[in-house]
């Protein structure tokens, strides 16, 4: 951990720095650049990652809005515990600085800290991280904001956060809106379960439901995303679900068919597909579905040569066949509820 501010945040050696996050002196270093634009690496949620490029001017906006939108205040204490690599740890990062903040600086972990002394005034976590966290109340003794991104949350931990005096934001947002354009209060879910849209953007969805974000301050114009959602008028929406096939499990966005596929090049048969369940720890659970005629051993063989282990499938539910539609494709969505319903499942070790 590091205690550090706005201005001295940029004296500090790479090699301390590197203790924390190897990306994080790279990206001081381009702050204070006179380069006006940086590529970011997209996480995938709106399709295969890709490079975008990314200016000050969009982070300085998105900063400034976060700010207005919460009433945060200069010279406040903010903690940055999300992996600088993703537009979320450096967006911390930008706060800090417009804030004119106190930083403390943790290692991007899953569980990134215990018991903080310091009051804190600002502070962003994955479900993951939150699910950890959420494991001892004292956490959060001294923390006044949480924002929460990175995927779904169960009942459970929605239920621990109402019971926590802190304040708790879900945030909806990419790499492309430079973080999130809306977020939803988790202790007014009953009253309100919508997200909403910080000021400056607007919300519409095609006829897919698709939901398709405008943002002023961004400079963003009919950006179509993989969501399928509900609106209600310009500025609320739900999200319904996800049009593309990425699991995101623990903050973490797993292209499944990737995966599939590598467990393809080692089994050599198509007996199986991955799929997806909801996990209170992960938000999302990866699993594979499979033919209860395929050799177990040499699934569970294949799916341990996945040298990421965070890529890894978790369990998995043997089925008695396949559920095909009309077009002669495996229907997964009724496939996977009729083996859920068999509860034939195997633990992968």
């Amino acid at each position: 951990m590091i205690e550090t501010n706005y201005k001295d945040i940029f004296e500090i050696e790479k090699k301390v720095l590197d203790d924390i996050d190897s990306d994080l002196y790279p990206f001081l270093e381009f702050w204070r650049s006179e380069k006006s634009e940086i590529i970011v690496h997209t996480s995938g949620s709106t399709g295969k990652p890709k490079e975008i490029s990314i200016s000050k001017k969009q982070m300085i906006n998105s900063a400034d809005a976060t700010i207005n939108h919460f009433k945060l205040k200069n010279q406040s204490t903010i903690l940055s515990c999300l992996p600088l690599k993703y537009i979320g740890g450096k967006m911390m990062i930008v706060r800090g600085i417009k804030l004119k903040a106190k930083i403390i600086l943790v290692k991007p972990k899953v569980n990134p800290f215990r018991n903080i002394e310091k009051k804190i005034d600002l502070l962003a976590l994955t479900s993951l991280q939150l699910h950890n966290l959420t494991k001892e109340s004292k956490n959060f003794r001294n923390i006044k904001l949480t924002l929460i991104g990175g995927g779904s949350l169960s009942e459970e931990i929605i239920s621990k956060i109402n019971k926590l005096p802190n304040e708790f934001y879900q945030t909806y947002g990419m790499t492309e809106t430079v973080s999130h354009i809306a977020v939803r209060n988790l202790k007014k879910l009953s009253d309100n379960p919508n997200y909403k849209c910080l000021k400056g953007n607007t919300i519409r969805t095609n006829l897919k439901n698709q939901l398709i974000i405008n943002s002023e301050y961004l400079n963003i114009e009919s950006l179509t995303t993989n969501d399928s959602s509900k609106v209600s008028g310009n500025k609320e929406f739900t999200i319904v679900g996800r049009l593309d096939n990425i699991i995101n499990s623990g903050g973490l966005k797993i292209p499944s068919l990737d995966i599939e596929n590598q467990i393809k090049k080692t089994l050599k048969n198509d007996l199986f597909f991955i799929d997806k369940i909801n996990c209170n720890k992960l938000g999302e659970k990866m699993i594979v579905i499979a033919l209860e005629v395929v050799d177990l051993d040499r699934l569970k063989l294949s799916i341990k040569k996945i040298k990421d282990k965070k890529y890894r499938p978790k369990e998995i539910y043997l089925c008695s066949n396949f559920i095909y539609n009309q077009n002669q494709k495996v229907d997964k969505i009724k496939t996977k509820y009729s083996s859920i319903q068999q509860n034939n499942v195997h633990n992968i070790n």
